[in-house]
């Protein structure tokens, strides 16, 4: 913050798109001017020093708004900070214009040497603790017809990726990340399905569930966080399984051919909340006004 006070003294809005959720005060009152914070989810351990800091501190909440990305991360958020200004506003944007093309998918298949009749599904992305592989790894073995899998993303866990190697119906197909924009398209266009498989309850925004959308690619996603279940109810490029259930996951997979998902059109987007980044960043603007001091009322002067 004090750094976008030098280098950009003029700019009328200051966003940190990735926060703490804790510390919003003195955040404000160190850098020196209001800001908007967007936080992605509810993690942090406040210890006694913190929460002292935090008291100290509390004078400079009202100078900030914090930003959700989920309702079910705003109400976590406001258990503990009941003072703290919010708003709930989807991270991911999308200009309706980075949909794979048919082209794109021919490309796809044909590096990644996947036949047309073939399922494949991508696994995007870190393996990080809310993901929940290890259903994935048991549902993988219970298999009956062939399955490729893109992976890609780091960190990766070795011993995992050597059984899923093992696997009679299998084919893996590996690139550790992190990958360029337009190798990500690549995957995403060679797969029928993106995989999304989190634990029960984590209901902080989903990447690679925005990814689907953006990139007009069908969706295999457990029914971890409520909300999003309900959201995506009825949609047919869209198709859910139980979280935390191997069998649930492995009939999805099942299923999901021989006749391949329908893409989402464009109504996906705003159905998950996301917006053009011209309408993100106006409401960045017009959230960050509402920090700024008010300009004086000119009363005219009363004549003679």
């Amino acid at each position: 913050m004090r750094t976008a006070r030098v280098r950009a003294p003029n700019a009328n809005t200051v966003v940190i798109l990735t926060a703490s959720e804790a510390l919003h005060g003195l955040a404000t009152l160190l850098g020196g001017q209001p800001h908007l914070r967007f936080v992605h989810e509810i993690s942090t351990t406040e210890d006694l020093p913190l929460r002292l800091l935090g008291r100290l501190a509390r004078r400079a909440e009202p100078r900030t708004i914090a930003l959700y990305p989920t309702a079910a991360v705003a109400a976590q958020a406001a258990n503990r900070f009941p003072r703290l200004a919010e708003q709930v506003r989807t991270y991911a944007i999308d200009d309706g214009t980075e949909r794979t093309s048919p082209a794109e998918r021919a490309s796809g298949r044909t590096a990644f040497a996947i036949p047309d009749d073939e399922l494949a599904v991508c696994l995007v992305g870190g393996w990080w603790p809310h993901k929940d592989l290890a259903t994935l790894d048991v549902a993988l073995g219970k298999l009956r017809q062939p399955l490729h899998l893109l992976v890609t993303g780091h960190p990766l866990d070795e011993p995992t990726l050597d059984r899923w190697r093992q696997l009679p119906n299998v084919r893996l197909h590996l690139t550790r990340g992190p990958v360029g924009e337009q190798f990500l398209r690549l995957v995403y266009a060679a797969a029928d399905a993106a995989l999304v498989v989190r634990r029960p309850g984590i209901t902080k925004e989903s990447g690679l569930v925005m990814d689907s959308a953006r990139y007009g690619i069908p969706l295999l996603v457990s029914d971890h966080d409520p909300a999003l279940t309900a959201a995506l109810q009825d949609q047919p490029w869209a198709r859910t399984f139980t979280a935390a259930d191997p069998t649930s996951l492995a009939e999805a997979l099942r299923t999901a051919t021989p006749t391949p998902l329908p893409r989402p059109g464009l109504d996906a987007s705003p159905l998950l909340g996301m917006w053009p980044a011209t309408d993100q960043a106006d409401f960045l603007t017009r959230t960050h006004a509402r920090l700024l001091p008010k300009e004086p009322r000119c009363w005219p002067h009363p004549h003679p």
